[in-house]
């Protein structure tokens, strides 16, 4: 591509459009979820909150299932081309079975969904990657911080309107825009397809066979079935997923046994770390479930006295406060290189439990300033957000760079997908533990079931993050001596392989 070298070639711009429409329909339809579950379809809390974590789960699940068909089989622009109809029909599909109140047909919808986010999720980052050249990595990067932060913006606007438009619109409405949103995703692949081919991995530059198609389309079936099932089965489909977590870190064990000595013990420290995401995406979980459950219950509809906001919008803080953030994060960090301190990736996570613990113990306080007309004021959710947002910055996507170097590079592939199953595998045990503050239909929230219920619950997860930040004070130690051992080994093979050409 003769942009390449640009700081935004025509390709990246097309992506970063693309990822702005895919942001506001997905996460505009994400944030209608639980009031939809709730009120149109009369789920219980409890269930409401496994659905959602759930369709939080599962495309992570599957995305490294996704990931290895594209490289493998079909390519990397097919399988963002084949999601991306997937998704526009599952929107479209939500919206009639909201139309009609269609139990099955919604369930479908979001399975659908489900199954185009795996397919999908990990391509568009390939296609954006290829559209620079080798010697324009720098500009590559700043492209990527631009694409989150746009991501952000889609998220922030969509989660926030959505919610106003259903009194106009319905929630079919709100679900066919979601449709329509990602159909013009179609139109821009298609207008753009030369461009994108050449971006894509070599599967894309050449015919795929009959073969190939059969199997995909074969594969695909199962793996939609599945994910229906998991959704329409929550209490069956959790252990489903637990399973397959327990499986492919067992598989990463094993692995670890067969790798040379010195990786083996920087293994050992992805290991730990995986523990450490997982705790902490727990807590990423919980802001929709537990926290997007109680907001739904009790948060005013005044922002800061004077703005309207639906209570279901509190989801909108996050990417908002991301969208703010991003800039004095990136600010802080080459200050803090600039005046010789380059904090490690698990001192960052300690930084990162601390600033949860402080997220947690506001939202526990504020069980205390309940208004007299039975509500918070949204500024403490507001609140809440900047510090779990200012927290899921610091971490960022550190977490696939430290395991890329810890593992050799036949694993690379399966460790970014051991990475997504984890962070699911944290959502799903979030939605279980969330379902603790569920409350029965038609409950009165008196100050008692407040204080009992929701206080407790909240500061005991503030107490809990301020242990893990302990802890995980205590497991950058051992990570520090594993790591500093396996490169002294890897150094002694260096030496030894040096004598022995000699």
């Amino acid at each position: 591509m003769q942009d390449a070298n640009a700081r935004f070639p025509l390709t990246a711009r097309i992506l970063i459009l693309r990822q702005f429409l895919w942001g506001a329909a997905f996460y505009g339809t994400y944030v209608l979820l639980t009031k939809f579950f709730l009120v149109e379809l009369n789920y219980s809390e409890a269930d409401t909150i496994m659905m959602l974590g759930a369709f939080g789960a599962v495309g992570p699940v599957f995305s490294a299932v996704g990931g290895f068909v594209a490289d493998r089989y079909i390519g990397a622009f097919r399988a963002v081309y084949i999601g991306y109809t997937a998704y526009t029909i599952g929107f479209f599909m939500l919206g009639l079975g909201a139309s009609q109140l269609n139990i099955p047909m919604s369930i479908f919808a979001i399975a659908l969904i489900g199954y185009a986010r795996g397919l999908s999720a990990t391509c568009p980052t390939v296609l954006f990657g290829n559209s620079y050249s080798a010697t324009n990595r720098e500009s590559f990067q700043q492209g990527l911080t631009i694409n989150y932060s746009i991501n952000n913006l889609g998220s922030f606007l969509s989660q926030y309107l959505f919610p106003f438009m259903v009194a106009y619109l319905a929630y079919q409405g709100n679900f066919f825009i979601s449709s329509f949103l990602m159909m013009l995703t179609l139109v821009l692949f298609f207008t753009f397809r030369k461009r994108f081919v050449v971006a894509g991995n070599d599967l894309d530059k050449r015919p795929v066979s009959l073969k190939v198609w059969a199997g995909f389309i074969i594969g695909s079936a199962v793996m939609l079935r599945l994910v229906y099932f998991i959704f329409d089965n929550l209490e069956v489909g959790k252990y489903f997923l637990y399973s397959l977590g327990v499986v492919v870190i067992l598989y990463f064990i094993y692995e670890i046994t067969r790798a040379t000595v010195a990786y083996r013990y920087k293994m050992c420290c992805v290991l730990i770390m995986i523990f450490v995401f997982m705790v902490f995406y727990f807590y990423y979980g919980q802001m929709l479930t537990s926290m997007n459950i109680y907001a739904i219950n009790l948060m005013g509809d005044q922002l800061l006295g004077f703005i309207p906001i639906r209570p279901e919008s509190n989801v909108a803080f996050n990417p908002l406060w991301c969208f703010v953030l991003g800039g004095p994060v990136i600010f802080l960090y080459d200050w803090l290189e600039r005046k010789g301190f380059s904090p490690t990736i698990p001192t960052k996570f300690v930084a990162a439990f601390g600033l949860t613990a402080i997220a947690f113990a506001l939202l526990g306080l504020s069980t205390s300033f309940v208004g007299e007309d039975g509500k918070i004021s949204a500024d403490w959710i507001l609140w809440v957000n900047f510090f779990q947002s200012f927290a899921e910055l610091i971490v960022g996507a550190l977490g696939a760079g430290f395991i890329f170097e810890m593992v050799p590079r036949y694993l690379s592939a399966f460790s970014m997908g051991l990475r997504a199953v984890a962070l699911s595998l944290s959502g799903i045990v979030a939605a279980v533990i969330s379902t603790k503050i569920a409350l029965p239909k038609d409950q009165v929230l008196t100050p008692e079931i407040i204080e009992g219920v929701y206080a407790s619950y909240f500061y005991n997860l503030a107490i809990l993050a301020v242990v893990m930040a302990v802890v995980t004070l205590g497991l950058s130690k051992v990570i520090a001596k594993l790591i500093r051992k396996g490169e002294e080994l890897e150094q002694q093979e260096a030496g030894q392989d040096i004598a022995t050409d000699h």
